[in-house]
């Protein structure tokens, strides 16, 4: 997803918030592009669709028909074997990019590292402003406030400015009052408008998933290709022994000191979650990854982090 860059990407100033700035300035960041495909339209994209014709790149050969453009035959392959054949080429089609983000209440949380929200975000702008350093179309869903934040996929610069800029207002302050979709009721609306082809990421600590969360990804997965991308913080995944907790936010106060099989129930419902996600990656066209705050790709090299397994 970021693969190409050879020095480390800017550490947010904060552990908890991202700002505008912060976020337009990773446009200074993008991948390298595909050999050879820098100076191609913007239009024609950057992606092979499996319709084959008359298209930019070099696929196979068959032999001659009557009625085959003769400015397609293969001349050396007929010097060597006396016989007429057919270039062959598959397309170049376009395919949009489209990032949800989940900017809910739980999301706004770290014992260690960054935020999840931070985390999120800034995966989703690095997502935005490559999508368009490579010529496709990008928009996004924000998971977060009153009023679901959706915006098509553009290539748009302004349009795509304001994905960039509710990202910021989002990202810097958990909901007020959580009102929010569920992740199952916005999975179920993207069925409806996702085009088929399109690149998805999600980007979520899939704290409500379940069985109803996994039908839909199942069934996005037939049309579009997924990229999941789990965030969750070390405490989330296992309470420490012998230890008290306080947690204070908005006025509330909460104090967790769990005995062993408190810690043993709570180790088996994340364990539960990642199962759930696990089961997804069988899928054609599907990958799942794992970050924790204090662990993760994002403001390090990036080796091929979207295909490491599940800590």
């Amino acid at each position: 997803m970021f693969a190409g860059e050879h020095t480390p990407r800017p550490v947010p100033a904060a552990r908890h918030i991202l700002t505008l700035d912060e976020l337009i300035s990773l446009r200074h960041w993008p991948p390298a592009r595909g050999r050879g495909r820098e100076r191609m339209a913007i239009r024609d994209g950057h992606h092979l669709s499996h319709i084959r014709g008359r298209g930019m790149e070099y696929d196979d050969v068959r032999e001659y028909q009557p009625g085959d453009d003769i400015r397609h035959l293969d001349w050396r392959l007929m010097a060597r074997t006396g016989e007429a054949h057919t270039k062959l080429f598959r397309e170049e089609r376009e395919r949009p990019v489209f990032v949800m983000t989940d900017l809910r209440t739980p999301m706004y949380f770290a014992t260690r590292g960054h935020f999840k929200s931070v985390l999120a975000s800034y995966a989703t702008a690095m997502t935005v402003w490559t999508t368009l350093a490579n010529g496709d179309r990008v928009g996004g869903q924000l998971l977060g406030g009153i009023e679901p934040q959706l915006f098509r996929p553009s290539n748009n610069r302004q349009q795509v400015m304001g994905l960039i800029s509710t990202l910021a207002q989002l990202s810097g302050r958990a909901p007020v009052e959580e009102k929010a979709l569920s992740l199952s009721q916005t999975l179920a609306s993207a069925e409806r408008y996702l085009e088929s082809g399109t690149l998805l990421y999600l980007f979520s600590d899939f704290h409500d998933v379940d069985e109803s969360v996994q039908q839909h990804l199942m069934r996005l997965a037939q049309r579009v290709e997924l990229k999941l991308v789990l965030i969750s913080d070390p405490l989330e995944q296992q309470l420490p022994q012998g230890k008290r907790y306080r947690f204070l936010g908005r006025g509330r106060e909460v104090t967790v000191d769990a005995d062993a099989g408190q810690q043993q129930r709570y180790a088996a419902q994340f364990s539960a979650r990642i199962q759930l996600l696990e089961k997804l990656r069988n899928l054609s066209g599907v990958e799942f990854a794992h970050w924790q705050t204090d662990q993760h790709p994002l403001f390090q090299l990036p080796p091929s982090h979207m295909k490491g397994k599940a800590r």
